[in-house]
């Protein structure tokens, strides 16, 4: 066991994981509390467009490093009637306890869909911090991470951590992503699979100035693909109005000196000799709002309430405002809408864009696009989803990644899986 630990160690040092593409890829986060006021469940989902969904949250425990469920009920409980399309027939309806056995379910349907478990978010990013600050709580980290994963089904683990700060802290992520990394390849050894099958992602700032100061190649030696958060560039801690989610800046005539923009952050990392195949652009399916304001860099008094339970933050599917009408920047590639009664200037993605920034894809050879989140989407539109709007702009469906994810052979020990009928 120890030369194939050897053996494993020295292959990610020589050359690290390489980039497993078979097509794009149109990735996904569904949050495990979107079933709960916006009533919105996994088979929602668009999966013939949706090659990758990462199951958003599990935290960490910072006590102890362990990786734990965020919403026990709705990930384990929750009774769920699910329809599953496939070759676009509504072919099966099941019911299932909690959104993991729903998911592990659709994957079984849709073996071109990969489910990774998202651990980390905003909320939870004190915990990562605390909980990766020790060795011992490090290695439980890991341990616990990738026993979850066999436990519950998934096909790989995703990272995010908003955002490791100090050397310490980041020597410590990649310390995590190294250990991973190790383990998927003796599971792979072990269950016969192909090397890196098991995804790896991190969930990756979108700016210089913070990409700077992580070692983006040996990140990229173990990561499957970044995660590109490139949005939320402008919000309520912003000192003026601004795009959250544009793909280029301004003109500098109009340009605030820290205005950040997507294109920037994929040539950082296409520099720094990242295969270009391995950068997944970020793309937002909300939009975010400032009030009393004049518009777009103007000064702003508060972001007001929004469209769910986060201020300042409308779900794409309740945009432009009413009475507003949509403004699209063909220069920033990034919609808009301003109502001047109230005030409230809100920038977001639009079909238009996002068919800009898929043919930006295709011109850059990245890997595909991903999303936050999918209850945003407007999935009874097919014009004015984000999401279809983007594989179509990229070639359509036929052009996405169709390997299978991890089949039941894998998960064959899986006490949860069985007692759930899975496996």
């Amino acid at each position: 066991m120890f030369f194939h630990r050897l053996k494993d160690y020295l292959s990610i040092q020589k050359q690290g994981v390489q980039s497993q593409l078979d097509g794009m890829r149109s990735c996904v986060y569904y949050s495990n509390w979107s079933v709960y006021s916006r009533k919105h469940f996994p088979d929602q989902i668009p999966l013939e467009y949706t090659t990758n969904v990462f199951y958003a949250f599990f935290n960490v425990d910072p006590l102890t490093g362990e990786v734990k469920l965020s919403d026990s009920w709705a990930d384990l409980e929750l009774p769920i009637e699910s329809h599953f399309a496939e070759n676009g027939r509504d072919t099966t309806t099941c019911t299932n306890d909690g959104l993991i056995a729903t998911m592990f379910a659709l994957k079984k349907l849709h073996r071109h869909v990969k489910v990774s478990m998202s651990i980390g978010g905003w909320s939870n990013r004190d915990s990562f911090k605390e909980g990766l600050s020790t060795d011992e709580k490090l290695n439980r980290f890991v341990n616990s991470a990738v026993e979850l994963m066999l436990l519950y089904g998934f096909d790989g683990i995703d990272l995010d951590w908003e955002y490791p700060e100090t050397h310490h802290e980041i020597s410590k992520y990649v310390l995590v992503m190294k250990k991973l990394r190790l383990k998927f390849r003796n599971i792979e050894e072990l269950k016969g699979l192909k090397m890196d099958t098991i995804l790896l992602t991190m969930s990756s700032p979108a700016f210089i100035g913070m990409l700077s100061t992580f070692p983006v190649r040996e990140i990229d030696r173990y990561l499957s693909f970044w995660n590109l958060v490139s949005y939320d560039f402008a919000g309520e801690w912003s000192e003026t109005t601004g795009y959250h989610c544009n793909l280029y800046k301004r003109s500098s005539t109009l340009m605030s000196s820290d205005e950040l923009c997507a294109d920037d952050a994929v040539k950082y990392l296409i520099k720094k000799g990242i295969d270009s195949t391995k950068i997944v652009l970020g793309m937002a399916n909300y939009g975010r709002s400032f009030t009393m304001t004049g518009g777009l860099g103007h000064p702003f008094h508060g972001v007001g309430d929004g469209s769910s339970d986060e201020k300042g933050i409308w779900s794409y599917n309740k945009l432009p405002l009413p009475g507003t009408k949509e403004q699209y920047d063909e220069q920033c590639v990034v919609a808009y809408c301003y109502d001047s009664k109230s005030k409230t200037f809100v920038s977001y993605d639009n079909p238009e864009s996002v068919k800009k920034k898929g043919k930006y894809v295709h011109c850059m050879k990245l890997g595909g696009g991903m999303w936050w989140e999918s209850c945003g989407d407007c999935y009874d539109d097919p014009s004015r989803s984000l999401i279809h709007n983007f594989v179509e702009s990229i070639g359509g469906v036929q052009v996405l990644d169709q390997t299978n994810n991890l089949s039941t052979e894998v998960f064959v020990n899986s006490e949860f899986l069985i007692s759930k009928n899975l496996v």
